[in-house]
């Protein structure tokens, strides 16, 4: 995807399946509500590692006040709690 690309609206298992792995930067996300993750359709203008996927992103800030950027693949939590005293 270069830089002046943008996909079609997808769902977030389309975006998932697409870009296995990946950081994406979503716009146009149609949210199902306000109070969680759940949206019908988002478009993606970046994808990659977290750093290639905000490069990517960045030439549609003028265009686009509001961007998500989230991970496709699976989040790991660390083994051992973290505590701080």
């Amino acid at each position: 995807m270069s830089e002046s690309t943008i996909s079609e609206p997808m769902t977030w298992t389309q975006i998932c399946k697409r870009y296995p792995d990946e950081w994406v930067a979503l716009v146009e996300i149609d949210w199902v509500n306000d109070r969680d993750f759940d949206f019908r359709t988002a478009r993606v203008i970046g994808h990659g590692s977290r750093r290639e996927q905000y490069d990517q992103a960045r030439p549609w800030r003028s265009r686009y006040e509001s961007m998500g950027h989230y991970f496709t693949g699976r989040v790991r939590a660390p083994l051992a709690p973290l505590i701080f005293l």
